[in-house]
């Protein structure tokens, strides 16, 4: 079961919301030195650890990440900071 769940709608074409993800999936593993690759419609993410899904449909994205027990103190930052990039990032609309 994931630690962190987050389902939020977009406005985006699907070609743009999945190029975004993908540029968002290049961020994270660069910056955390995990891999990610596509699997349908959803880009899975795995570093330190974590792993993490991110999909989308017409007109939603969600997020789930499963944490390791070491980072699951700062589950609230984490989630905060996805929300951010959810926001900024892929141009999503807050809940």
């Amino acid at each position: 079961m994931a630690d962190i769940m987050l389902k939020r709608a977009h406005t985006l074409k699907v070609g743009e919301i999945r190029d975004r993800i993908g540029e968002l999936a290049d961020k994270v593993s660069h910056r955390l030195g995990g891999s990610w690759d596509w699997q349908g419609n959803d880009a899975i993410c795995e570093a330190r650890g974590a792993r993490a899904r991110v999909g989308y449909d017409d007109c939603s994205i969600f997020v789930e990440i499963s944490l390791p027990k070491m980072m699951r103190p700062f589950r609230a930052k984490l989630e905060a900071k996805i929300e951010e990039y959810l926001v900024g990032f892929l141009d999503v609309d807050r809940d």
